[in-house]
This record gives structure tokens, sequence and C-alpha cells, in this order.
């Protein structure tokens, strides 16, 4: 090889070198800088029961907070995915909504469940909650005239603030979708062989939401200074448009002094 094929051979190794020394301080930056990989990440489930055409869209966002002069900067909303629906492997599931900065005095807070079939509704629930601008959990454990959730069935639920019980058309509400599903014994094993730390990443890599999630918020109570899990909660709601809550407080939190 010629002299000067030898220094075209050192150009473009030197050319890679700084190229790979690059890349390198650019993902040191990254991790210096408190940026992290996504290490939990939502996948469409594997399997679906109903067909998605024969199931009516929800809101997961009320169409309008009336609050009398105010207008909360965000308002009601359900953290569930886009399309309104979710899976669970719980006969008593845990659902997630973000109440808006309001002046909750006198406001009426009611959560059901109906049967898809017959629309009828299996369970209702009156909330106490005093301040807003917070994310609330109904933990349907905590339920006890509940039957439990049938593996394969379909229920809608609905989640109103009622401001006038006289006049309901003052009122506003969320509403949704939930399906039981049976775990593969695959999922199964795995849900039963890891740590509490580790199941989020596995319900969300399966497709179940509504565990995902509570798990999750379950963790970030327990583990307040936990960047991991924070960096995970804020992930999950990101991957479904739900960014604008992602920072807001949990308030299981806050009743358990956390």
């Amino acid at each position: 090889m010629d002299s000067a094929s030898w220094q075209a051979l050192a150009q473009t190794q030197t050319v890679q070198r700084q190229k790979i020394s690059h890349k390198q301080f650019q993902e040191n930056s990254i991790i210096k800088c408190g940026y992290r990989k996504k290490q939990l990440t939502l996948k469409p489930p594997d399997y679906t029961v109903v067909e998605a055409a024969s199931i009516t869209p929800g809101n997961r966002v009320e169409g309008s907070m009336r609050c009398g002069e105010y207008n909360p900067p965000l308002p009601l909303i359900a953290l569930i995915p886009q399309s309104t629906m979710g899976l669970t492997l719980s006969e008593y599931p845990t659902l997630l909504f973000y109440i808006p900065d309001a002046n909750l005095d006198g406001v009426k807070l009611e959560f059901a469940i109906y049967d898809r079939e017959s629309k009828n509704p299996i369970y209702q629930q009156k909330i106490s909650l005093k301040s807003g601008d917070a994310i609330v959990a109904i933990d349907l454990s905590k339920s006890p005239s509940l039957p439990p959730l049938a593996v394969g069935k379909v229920y809608s639920w609905n989640f109103s603030l009622i401001f006038d019980p006289e006049d309901m058309s003052n009122s506003t509400f969320v509403a949704g979708w939930i399906q039981r599903v049976a775990p593969k014994s695959e999922l199964q094993h795995q849900l039963n062989t890891v740590l509490p730390q580790q199941q989020p990443a596995i319900y969300a890599a399966n497709g179940i939401w509504y565990e995902a999630l509570a798990s999750l918020a379950k963790l970030r109570c327990s583990h307040p200074n936990d960047v991991t899990f924070t960096s995970n909660w804020e992930s999950l709601l990101e991957q479904v448009g739900l960014s604008e809550i992602a920072k807001k407080p949990l308030a299981q939190c806050m009743a358990s002094g956390e």
C-alpha cells in the first residue's frame, strides 16, 4: 500500500473514532443531564375478545367544565388510553382520574359501572373529595357490594361531577370501557416470579393498562424519592397523550402521609 493509501486509511479511521467519541459524549451527556431512556413501554394487547367496532367510544376528557365563572386550567380527565378501552386481570381493578383545580364544595362525585349487555348499573359509589388538582384512585377491591368482574366480559363505567343534583344537565363526566381477561400462562409466571417493582413493565408490555398504571401509582406512593418510578409513570402517561397531568400529585399518596 502506497503512502497516499495509508494516509487515506488513517484519515478514515480518525473520522470514525471521532464519530464514536462524539456518540459516546452525547450518550454520556444525556445520562449526566438526567435524561433516561424509556424503561417502560406500553404495547397493544396481544388478544382482544371484543371487536373495536362494537364498542361505542367513551370520552376520557370532559366536554365542558361548569364551575360558575371559573374555568380550571385542566378539565376532568380519565387516565385511560385514547381508545377509552383498557384491559385488566383483576376481579376488582383500580381506576384513576384527574380532578380539576376547582372549588368542590357541595359538588357530588359519583362513579358507576354498567353491564354492557343490559346497560344497567351493577355498582354505584359516591366519593368524598375536598380539593382538586390531583389524581384520585378508585380501588374497587374496597367495594364489597360489587360483584367480581367476569373474565371476557366488557363493562362500561362513568365518573361524574354533579354540581347541582336538581339539574343534572349542569354536570360533567368522563366515560370508558374495561374488560377483564385471563392471563396467559407465561404472563402469569412472570408476574409470580418478579419483584413488585418489576411488575408495571410486564403489565405494560402485555397491554394490561389498568394494572400497569395502578401498580406504578402504588410504587410512587411507597417510594416517593425513586426517580425510576416517577420516570416510568410520566413515560406511561406520555405514551397515551396525557403528558399534561403526568406531574400532578396522587391524592392516595397525600392521604397516606407520603
